[in-house]
């Protein structure tokens, strides 16, 4: 059985903080010295609504395009996985990118419940030996 290398722990905290830190600085350090957006109503329905179908295609995505890398696969070798994980972990984050955004734009505070929903779906997404054994991953 493959062990998981420690370097792909490393890149999946990288990609799971990369967001937080972004949010921590709009939220601390940005929205309480920036005025009001001026944006109406309608407006921010607009931005809210596109956020919330990128996230629902980002995260549908995030489970589609692994199937389509091991598609057919008997044994993975570990930089297969490596890339899987990797390419699922970036298309999770690319919808907490984009929700922060949208944070920043309209100032709405609502945008980070569906972000740390994100953040907590890519801290399960964490390699483990179930999964290595599920995908009968070689070194």
């Amino acid at each position: 059985m493959a062990k998981i290398p420690p370097q792909l722990y490393i890149i999946h905290l990288a990609l799971m903080l990369g967001p937080c830190m972004f949010a921590a600085v709009i939220y601390f350090v940005i929205i309480p010295q920036t005025p009001e957006t001026g944006m109406s109503k309608d407006q921010v329905t607009v931005f809210q609504t596109v956020a919330a179908v990128l996230v629902i295609v980002a995260v549908g995505m995030s489970q589609v395009v692994p199937r389509f890398i091991l598609k057919g696969e008997k044994s993975v070798p570990m930089q297969k996985y490596t890339s899987m994980k990797i390419v699922q972990w970036a298309l999770v984050e690319s919808g907490a990118l984009f929700l922060m955004v949208v944070f920043f734009m309209t100032h709405e505070k609502s945008m980070l419940i569906p972000f740390g929903i994100l953040i907590a779906l890519m801290a399960l997404m964490r390699p483990t030996v179930d999964e290595i054994v599920r995908h009968n991953v070689k070194e």
